[in-house]
């Protein structure tokens, strides 16, 4: 009987699996449909019972896998910055459903390691997706990311900034702003831009919660930020900061970690961040208006 409810096991996971693999690959999609997919289900329950039954597929088990998807990818993004990683939605759904349940099981050291395999073993997938979206910016980000594949200090070295610079120069695309990564008073132009842009669209705010919170990840912390952290935990602020990179305040960041953190954010500027907010403006642009 274990022997049968292990193989009835193998076999749903198998078939959420490829259910997965055919869903649209982003987490809105999934939560705008979710009543719809469930009706579905019970349409294929219908329509297919003899073959169903005999596979004793648990189809509340497939579902509830996808239903929980909103506050597992919100648990992974946080594993994710914590650890000055940017989380995207541009690979496949299976691919990032995987992470998200890898990065919900794990530590610090684990959520490195874990981001570190998936940012390599996708490195030139990522790199094409954003070289063929921005060409005029292909010879530079081409170049960078040679530089990584390196391997060795001194391509880290190379890559780091150029990576930040190109993010840099993409939001500025996108935004339309002049230094978006600037501000005061602990805001940041460029999340400032998109919160306006997404409005009260909860589902856009939780895919940009690390662009809208950007002044508090390491990466963009302030300078007085980072001394009050200093000062609290008795350490040295050590982690990846654009400032010290772009302004040469530190000259120790050239690692493999950082270089890919930083490839991260490239990622998320240039492919992620755009794409969300067409969603929501076209979302914006379909709803009806409120009543007031």
């Amino acid at each position: 009987m274990e022997e049968q409810d292990r193989k009835i096991e193998e076999r749903n996971e198998a078939l959420a699996k490829k259910l997965i693999e055919y869903l649209e690959p982003h987490l809105p999609a999934i939560q705008t449909n979710i009543q719809k997919f469930g009706r579905w289900l019970e349409q294929i329950k219908f329509d297919f019972s003899p073959i169903l039954k005999a596979l004793q597929v648990d189809w509340a088990a497939v579902q509830k896998r996808l239903e929980n998807l909103p506050a597992r990818a919100r648990e992974a993004v946080g594993t994710a910055s914590e650890q000055g990683w940017f989380f995207n939605w541009q690979n496949s759904l299976q691919d990032t459903v995987e992470l998200i349940e890898k990065l919900g099981e794990a530590g610090a050291e684990e959520a490195d390691e874990i981001l570190k395999n998936h940012f390599t073993a996708d490195f030139d997938w990522y790199t094409k997706l954003i070289t063929d979206m921005y060409p005029a910016r292909k010879n530079a980000i081409e170049a960078a990311a040679n530089a990584h594949k390196r391997g060795d200090p001194e391509g880290y070295y190379l890559s780091i900034p150029v990576f930040l610079a190109q993010a840099d120069g993409i939001l500025s695309e996108v935004t339309g702003l002049q230094q978006p990564m600037g501000g005061r008073d602990g805001k940041i132009r460029g999340s400032t831009y998109v919160s306006e842009e997404i409005g009260d669209n909860q589902d856009a705010k939780d895919l940009l919660h690390q662009i809208i919170n950007l002044s508090s990840m390491n990466l963009l912390k302030s300078k007085g930020e980072r001394d009050k952290e200093s000062i609290a935990s008795g350490k040295m602020f050590n982690a990846l900061n654009r400032h010290q990179v772009m302004h040469g305040e530190v000259s120790d960041y050239g690692t493999e970690l950082n270089s890919l953190k930083a490839f991260s954010f490239l990622i998320y500027i240039a492919a992620h961040v755009p794409e969300t907010l067409k969603s929501a403006r076209l979302k914006k642009s379909i709803e009806p208006p409120k009543n007031k």
